[in-house]
């Protein structure tokens, strides 16, 4: 039976997918929304390409050509899109089949020959055959040499890594019915051999990887959404991974980042905990194990679903950019240079459209202006309609935000942080908010308007008498 998804999934389809989304003081307890004073706000200009249901998406240079291009996993395409940058905001398509439904997409250097190959982790039709595909690179930015190998049911993400060391990457495959991670062995040329399977908690959905021990070998990270735990397993040496040791994080874990939060040298591990609206941070040790986590509030409706690390405002300190399923949004959480995130500010990549899909964030400099910016893709939207949502980091910007429910002086601040102004203020009564708080704004959250545009605010009267 085709499964073919055009608007929100049905009920029993919801249910599975929402566990495979995947491809990350009051304010370390839940509760990060104050605004810091220290922490520059990025804020981000929105273009848009036009794709066929991308559902994942990733950043790297597939022509030599020091631009950053893209390539996004469409799933009911079975096809995998690479969109050469061609400057100034022009971007050319290429479409190359794959051999199933492509729902997960990774790329690096699989045979040695310094150019930018593709894999794609796929789902089927039938549920009977489930694929891996590696998709060379020509060279100029064309794909060439496609080959499939089968894998277990149900392969929720690909990642690459090199984990024996010998300068050409492994292939790793989260099976989510498996509860494990499988390992393909490279055999030099960009092919690959089955290698060995390792246990994880219940249906992981996301991997990632680093050198979490400081032994000069890639390690394992996985988020795994039923057990609500993260599991690392440590590189022995040869390739070969120990048994996992599991960590607590939020509910629901979808998806894993790592990356020197806190600035002490040794990698952290994050993810995006849709059940909680929470972000989970277990700070690193150096020799492998990790801190208890810490939350970071995304808020009650978030359900974040994809978290990605890198430094978004310039200052140096890596910070969190999240997709958040259930408001449509991107969070940045800005990290205050000790791994503390007391700033949240939040994006609109699209009007009218919905993120939905498995590892759907990207961060790479796709202007060449030194400074990282954001790709999502935006889907089941109003007609079916799909697109690619880049925010480009452009300062200066009014990125308006949502400031409904705050008091006056909150909400003068937040736009004040994301180059804005208080405009006109006036007051009315109601029934529902709370005397001081806002009741509407002009414009909208989620305008990307001139810096130093006003923003006219409703206070609320209370209730009238």
């Amino acid at each position: 039976m085709s499964r073919r998804f055009r608007g929100r999934p049905a009920t029993a389809g919801a249910r599975r997918f929402a566990v495979l989304l995947a491809c990350v003081g009051v304010a370390l307890a839940l509760g990060v929304v104050a605004l810091s004073a220290s922490a520059r706000a990025p804020s981000f200009a929105r273009s848009f390409l036009g794709t066929p249901d991308a559902v994942a998406v990733a950043i790297g240079n597939f022509n030599g050509d020091g631009r950053a291009d893209i390539v996004t996993a469409d799933y009911n395409g079975e096809n995998i899109c690479v969109y050469l940058n061609r400057g100034g905001g022009r971007f050319a398509q290429g479409v190359y089949p794959v051999g199933g439904l492509a729902r997960s997409v990774a790329i690096g250097d699989l045979n040695g020959d310094g150019k930018t190959d593709v894999a794609t982790a796929n789902d089927t039709y039938s549920g009977t055959v489930y694929t891996l595909t590696v998709l060379l690179n020509r060279g100029d930015g064309r794909l060439a040499g496609r080959r499939d190998y089968p894998v277990e049911k149900e392969p929720t993400v690909v990642m690459i890594a090199d984990l024996n060391g010998d300068g050409y990457p492994e292939l790793v495959i989260a099976n989510d019915v498996k509860n494990t991670v499988s390992v393909l062995r490279n055999r030099g040329d960009g092919s690959f051999v089955p290698g060995s399977a390792y246990e994880t908690g219940r249906r992981p959905v996301a991997v990632a990887s680093s050198d979490l021990n400081g032994d000069g070998q890639l390690d394992l990270a996985t988020a795994n959404a039923d057990a609500g735990t993260v599991s690392v397993l440590l590189n022995q040496g040869d390739g070969t991974l120990r048994a996992s040791h599991d960590y607590g994080s939020g509910a629901i874990p979808r998806s894993i980042a790592i990356g020197d939060l806190n600035g002490d040298r040794h990698p952290d591990l994050a993810t995006a905990n849709a059940g909680a609206g929470t972000v989970s941070v277990l700070r690193g040790r150096g020799d492998g194990s990790f801190e208890p986590k810490r939350d970071f509030r995304t808020g009650s409706r978030s359900q974040p679903f994809s978290i990605l690390i890198g430094d978004l405002n310039g200052d140096g300190a890596p910070d969190l950019a999240i997709a958040n399923s259930g408001t449509d949004t991107i969070s940045v959480l800005l990290n205050q240079g000790d791994g503390s995130l007391r700033t949240k500010l939040d994006y609109v990549p699209g009007p009218g459209l919905d993120l939905y899909g498995w590892g759907s964030l990207a961060i790479g400099d796709l202007n060449s202006d030194r400074r990282l910016d954001l790709a999502v893709p935006l889907i089941y939207g109003r007609n079916g309609a799909s697109s690619l949502s880049l925010l480009i980091n452009s300062p200066g910007h009014c990125n308006v935000q949502n400031v409904l429910g705050m008091t006056l002086p909150a909400a003068k601040h937040t736009l004040s942080r994301i180059n804005c102004r208080l405009g006109k203020v006036s007051r009315a009564y109601s029934r529902s908010i709370k005397r001081g708080r806002v009741i509407s704004q002009k414009p909208g959250f989620g305008a990307v308007l001139p810096k130093g545009t006003k923003v006219n605010l409703v206070v609320s009267r209370g209730r009238e008498r």
